[in-house]
């Protein structure tokens, strides 16, 4: 089933460098509690996780 991009939905657009440190339920429970902070956060996460990758991050809320 297909759905469009409903209100309150997130949408995160990442590289394997950061997909490959951090998984999906942490990207989206990050970005569900702060979505300011939320490229930031997850990128020192990845790099705390070893961060051996080049990490790209883009998150968007449907408002």
């Amino acid at each position: 089933m297909v759905k469009g991009f409903l209100k309150d939905d997130i949408l995160i657009m990442c590289s394997d460098g950061l997909s490959n440190l951090v998984s999906q339920r942490e990207m989206y429970e990050l970005s569900k509690k702060n979505i300011e902070l939320a490229t930031k956060q997850l990128v020192e996460i990845a790099n705390n996780n070893g961060g051996y990758d080049n990490i790209t991050v883009i998150v968007i809320k449907n408002i």
